[in-house]
């Protein structure tokens, strides 16, 4: 039996910048940060049976891997040549379809699995591009390379991604006051609404490609992310609010960013405390997260009258592991 464990992420600034459309013309710098909620993936040999196992919110039983439904699993094990039956079940510490780079983290810990499975070492820079390899050139996805990298490599990093894909890695330089009071004034709370991320950023990409203004919003996405990684490198945690508020309102102006019910949650938030928040993920609904330095108790009271339910978590710094590794 073999565990692994990978991360989910929360976008904290440039989000969005990542997507090839953009990314490929003008390159981007972006800040994102892995959470100590996670994605399980157990795999173990199934040497007296002849088919695939596949459990997930649905259980698949298959001779042939080109059977397979899971569009994930079914790809991974092209992409490794796995050839033997073998077992593959998940667990998730959240529900998919919630703006924390899920379907991402699944692919990460499920690949540390397979190399795993054939004793096989692989960096957290190589698992994050053969995860990004299946994703966008395999599957096709409308998305970018933040999960993947967040959910691989753990902490609060800044992502540099030049204008052929390529990606450098650095670790915020955050001093630990800094890195505690981000984690005691920084909530997030579920808005119960989930989406489907790719018909959000197939718009937003549809949008900026035929709308020059549209496009400029993006330029400024990837300035606030550059904003908020200065802030936070110079412990102005206050301002990193500020700019979270900045990011939101710019990410509203493309379509189905926002609904009414989500606008008075978060308007509910600026009036009993929260500096600034914004969404996570593409948009449409998931999870806000909010940045409060004071009346933490009112904000939390507040939100949880109109039904929404906190989400407590802190910082990841391991990224995907084994977590066991039986023979």
């Amino acid at each position: 039996m073999i565990v692994t464990r990978a991360p989910l992420r929360l976008s904290i600034g440039g989000g969005g910048t990542d997507l090839p459309f953009y990314s490929s013309k003008f390159g981007t710098s972006l800040v994102t940060a892995a959470i100590d909620k996670y994605i399980y993936i157990i795999l173990e040999r199934r040497d007296f049976y002849d088919e695939y196992l596949i459990r997930y919110s649905q259980t698949e039983k298959v001779k042939d891997r080109k059977d397979i439904k899971h569009t994930r699993v079914k790809a991974a094990f092209e992409y490794l040549d796995i050839k033997e039956p073998i077992e593959i079940t998940s667990i998730a510490d959240v529900p998919s379809g919630t703006g924390l780079g899920s379907s991402s983290a699944y692919l990460v810990a499920l690949l540390k699995a397979l190399h795993t499975y054939k004793r096989e070492h692989i960096s957290n820079k190589k698992l994050a591009e053969e995860a990004c390899d299946i994703e966008i050139n395999i599957l096709k996805e409308p998305i970018g390379k933040q999960d993947q990298y967040a959910s691989a490599f753990g902490g609060i990093i800044n992502l540099e991604i030049d204008k052929l894909g390529n990606v450098v890695v650095s670790p915020l330089n955050l001093s630990y006051s800094t890195l505690e009071e981000l984690e005691q004034n920084t909530l997030m709370f579920s808005t119960g609404i989930s989406r489907a991320a790719s018909e959000i950023l197939t718009e937003q990409k549809k949008q900026a490609e035929s709308d020059e203004e549209k496009m400029k919003q993006m330029h400024i996405i990837k300035d606030i992310g550059s904003e908020i990684k200065k802030a936070l490198e110079q412990g102005e945690t206050r301002k990193f609010g500020q700019w979270l508020n900045v990011h939101w309102e710019t990410k509203k102006k493309f379509g189905k960013m926002s609904s009414s019910d989500i606008d008075k949650y978060y308007e509910t938030a600026l009036k009993n405390g929260a500096i600034g928040g914004k969404l996570i993920g593409a948009g449409g609904g998931g999870f806000l997260l909010f940045y409060c330095e004071a009346n933490k108790r009112q904000l939390r009271e507040a939100i949880s009258k109109l039904g929404l339910k906190e989400l407590l978590f802190k910082f990841d710094t391991e990224g995907c592991k084994v977590l066991y590794e039986g023979r």
